[in-house]
């Protein structure tokens, strides 16, 4: 009877050692705990989630303070506003994002951006789900922004532009206005009278071996001075991702079928702008005996064979690298601005384009018109469109 007696007080001693394991680790429990895991355990339970719900590409699942993305997981803290456990594709690059004096009102998600906001609309974060991970802080009044850098995330400072970088994942931050930047103790503290800091990853669809020539880092120096207009992201199941960063810039995607993407682009500012485009979806398809190239208003846009050349081009260029599996990383530079249309064309390595007007022999001239699309947002097959507006 004795022996039965401490066989089973074994039992029971075991369980409850075991019991908060699995509620970290996720292994059946709904509680808060597991809803707010680390990086690799909220995007195992996130991957668990979308697949039972059917749910594929860009775009967050949002449950109990937690967004679970296609690249980014993180929780909310609805006490303080404060962003926790961001992670992308599983790997925690910060373990807190918060802001001075932020009194909380309310988190809500759309589609693939997930955007808090304080009581007096004054203090913003915006989180989206595409490859690079954009983050954006819009602060209407003197505030301290902290990044606790996750273990293993180091953290250097060139020309006020912040490089953070672990493993394979590289990513930067810039800070419009900044008054301070300080990088100590595992933290990054920005001080900022008003504008936006923006945080910004290697488009992490890529991969990590392919040659960027220092493009994304020197992108972000073109964000501060207002020359980076946009970023277009396409993922699977036609699902985007449009972010401005140009304030008066504004893109939208037109019709998108198997051989051809059309964007509509324009800005109330007519100086040149840089937009970035990251493909890697199943709607557009090419083979090796195929390329892609670019059209503006109809006309073949130069294409040039670095990233440091098109960021010194004068008239309108484009740059791209096609690492394969229908993946393709793009940046273009329009020299001036009213409203212009961009094409992206799969073609034969033989196909002529049209003397005429540019366009590729046997492609369709006229395209649907574009659907309903808001002053801030534009959606398309589940896909968001958010302006980033730096204040000057």
């Amino acid at each position: 009877m004795k022996g039965l007696i401490k066989t089973t007080a074994l039992f029971l001693a075991v369980i409850m050692l075991a019991v908060p394991v699995f509620g970290q680790m996720g292994g059946g429990m709904m509680g808060d705990e597991m809803m707010r895991g680390k990086a690799k355990d909220m995007m195992t339970r996130g991957n668990e989630m979308r697949k039972d719900q059917g749910m594929t590409g860009m775009g967050f699942m949002h449950s109990q303070g937690s967004s679970y993305g296609n690249y980014v997981t993180f929780s909310v803290d609805n006490n303080t506003g404060a962003v926790t456990d961001y992670g992308i594709l599983g790997t925690t690059v910060f373990d807190s994002i918060k802001i001075t004096g932020f009194n909380f009102k309310e988190s809500k998600t759309m589609g693939a951006l997930t955007r808090i906001v304080n009581r007096d609309g004054s203090l913003i974060i915006q989180l989206h789900d595409n490859p690079a991970a954009v983050i954006n802080i819009e602060t209407k009044t003197p505030a301290t922004v902290t990044f606790d850098l996750a273990d293993g995330m180091k953290a250097s400072k060139e020309d006020n532009i912040i490089r953070i970088e672990a493993g394979n994942l590289t990513a930067f931050i810039a800070s419009a206005n900044a008054t301070s930047i300080n990088i100590s103790g595992g933290e990054i503290r920005i001080d900022s009278n008003r504008g936006d800091t923006v945080f910004r990853a290697v488009p992490v669809n890529m991969p990590v071996n392919m040659p960027v020539d220092g493009m994304h880092q020197r992108f972000m120096g073109e964000m501060m001075k207002n020359r980076a207009g946009a970023e277009v992201s396409i993922g699977v199941s036609d699902k985007y991702s449009i972010v401005n960063y140009s304030e008066g810039m504004n893109v939208m995607i037109r019709s998108m079928d198997r051989n051809r993407m059309r964007m509509v682009i324009n800005s109330t500012d007519p100086s040149g702008k840089f937009i970035i485009m990251n493909l890697d979806n199943s709607s557009m398809m090419w083979n090796q005996r195929q390329r892609l190239h670019l059209y503006l208003d109809n006309k073949p846009m130069r294409q040039v064979m670095t990233a440091e050349e098109l960021y010194n081009a004068t008239e309108p260029s484009f740059w791209l690298t096609m690492p394969g599996g229908n993946r393709m990383q793009a940046m273009m530079y329009i020299a001036n601005f009213s409203e212009h249309e961009v094409d992206v064309v799969v073609e034969d390595e033989s196909t002529p384009a049209s003397a005429s007007t540019g366009t590729p022999a046997g492609t369709p001239a006229q395209t649907p018109a574009a659907p309903g699309f808001g002053v801030a947002f534009g959606l398309l097959a589940a896909g968001l469109a958010y302006r980033l507006r730096w204040k000057g």
